[in-house]
């Protein structure tokens, strides 16, 4: 009897032990998280552990703290990675919100208040709203036990920070936002966990937390270097996009992928898929003489989505947002020019129909810079590409495109760094103003154009 007792005394001991542990352990792994922010709705994500048996966030208009509401999360708890997400409903147009996480029925604490602003009823009512966003790509978190040996690719994660202190509107990651590894691409395990260690990252929380998030994929962040329509996990990879992000949707019903179209003020994002429907680089670009349409950068069904979308579209800045470079004709990596049939019928559709306001944001190149692409018929257009974040830098000094005479003078930037767009005027005379920074917030090129110079006479 007494060794029954010593036996069950020991026991408790272990399990307030145990217990005690468990509320030491971080309930919350990363986040909180800003997807889209609408009138009347919003989107707050983040990733918590293991022990969380209930999560909720708690939200009220600003400085009403003594009012608020409360919506609980619905789905699955305690698996080994457990990103969630909540949608608030029934917000107020034009109102400040604050939020807390509340887990296992307790609120997390937080350094700064988590906030966020539902958009205004300005049509009909008002001129448009000036605005700014963020854009940048390609972001290496260093990870020794997976990396390649030899001297560290990812560079330092400090100018997460810079961008976090930085005062925009929303934030665009477009791709190679996470680099998979050999270890991680080889199941859907090894890129779950590669979402969850990035996204732990200390320099990226106020990033996150401080402004809507929107982001598409590039072949890093899909899977493999240069991966295509062919690899065998990308239906693992875009539901593990889908669990991380925080776009309002994802392809279309009967045709998967990421693309999606957003709408700031009175501009129109179009956020595509250069992967998912990919063909492989080495396919033909023509045969006989004749661009090869079996090659394929977005399907024609994507394609066909996009242009149904452009001719709806009266934004005075139409931004077709893409993983990889459009209109650069010196890139011997990876580009639109290099699939001519979708190439073309893109530009020959937006000349066709006179589409105004074109503009690409582009990454991946790892390094910045501006391409003018001047049409026989037609306005220029332009390919703004921002890169690289933390991943490495490549140095094309001494290349044939250092020099490269369809960039427009004074853009390109061979350092870390992301991009700030501005949209700001009178209707009719809305003026999109770039500026490209490095880590210490210092400017390193700068663009502007006005709405007027985007039109078909």
């Amino acid at each position: 009897m007494m060794k029954q007792l010593i036996t069950i005394l020991f026991l408790i001991v272990n399990l307030n032990g145990f217990s005690q542990d468990t509320q030491n352990f971080p309930l919350l792994i990363s986040g909180p998280m800003l997807g889209y922010v609408e009138h009347r709705s919003a989107y707050i994500w983040c990733e918590v552990s293991q022990e969380v048996k209930h999560a909720s966030i708690r939200y009220w208009e600003y400085n009403n703290i003594d009012f608020f509401y409360e919506v609980d999360y619905t789905g699955p708890l305690g698996n080994p990675y457990n990103p969630i997400h909540f949608e608030l409903p029934n917000l107020k147009m034009n109102m400040h919100y604050e939020y807390s996480i509340v887990l296992n029925y307790k609120e997390v604490e937080k350094q700064k208040p988590y906030q966020f602003h539902t958009k205004d009823l300005w049509q009909y009512r008002k001129d448009p709203p000036d605005f700014s966003f963020m854009i940048g790509s390609c972001s290496y978190i260093n990870d020794e036990q997976y990396d390649r040996p030899g001297n560290a690719y990812g560079q330092d994660p400090a100018i997460l920070t810079t961008m976090g202190n930085y005062s925009t509107d929303f934030m665009i990651w477009m791709g190679d936002n996470l680099y998979f590894r050999e270890a991680d691409y080889s199941s859907r395990v090894g890129m779950h966990y590669r979402y969850s260690y990035n996204r732990k990252t200390p320099q990226m929380r106020d990033l996150l937390s401080s402004r809507p998030n929107f982001a598409i994929w590039d072949d890093h962040d899909y899977g493999p270097n240069d991966s295509d329509e062919s690899w065998e996990l990308k239906d693992e990879s875009l539901a593990l996009f889908k669990k991380y992000w925080g776009n309002k949707t994802y392809g279309e019903t009967n045709n998967e992928g990421i693309y999606s179209k957003i709408s700031w003020s009175d501009c129109d994002f179009f956020l595509m898929d250069d992967r998912y429907h990919r063909s492989p680089d080495q396919i033909l670009d023509s045969i006989n003489g004749k661009p090869n349409c079996e090659k394929q950068f977005y399907g024609m069904q994507q394609l066909t989505w996009l242009e149904n979308n452009l001719l709806n579209s009266f934004a005075p800045f139409k931004f077709i947002v893409t993983g990889s470079q459009v209109l650069n004709p010196l890139n011997k990596g990876e580009c639109l020019r290099d699939y001519p049939c979708e190439y073309y019928e893109l530009l020959n559709f937006i000349a066709e129909y006179k589409i105004d306001g074109i503009v690409f944001l582009t990454g991946d190149r790892h390094f910045s810079e501006v391409i003018k692409y001047q049409p026989k018929k037609g306005y220029p257009i332009y390919d703004i590409t921002s890169s690289p974040l933390t991943s490495g830098v490549y140095n094309i000094s001494g290349t044939p495109e250092f020099k490269n005479p369809d960039r427009v003078p004074e853009t390109l930037v061979l350092e870390n760094n992301f991009t700030v767009i501005s949209i700001k005027g009178k209707p009719g005379e809305r003026v999109l103003k770039m500026n490209s920074f490095n880590k210490a917030a210092e400017e390193r090129s700068n663009f502007t154009v006005n709405e007027k110079d985007l039109k078909f006479k």
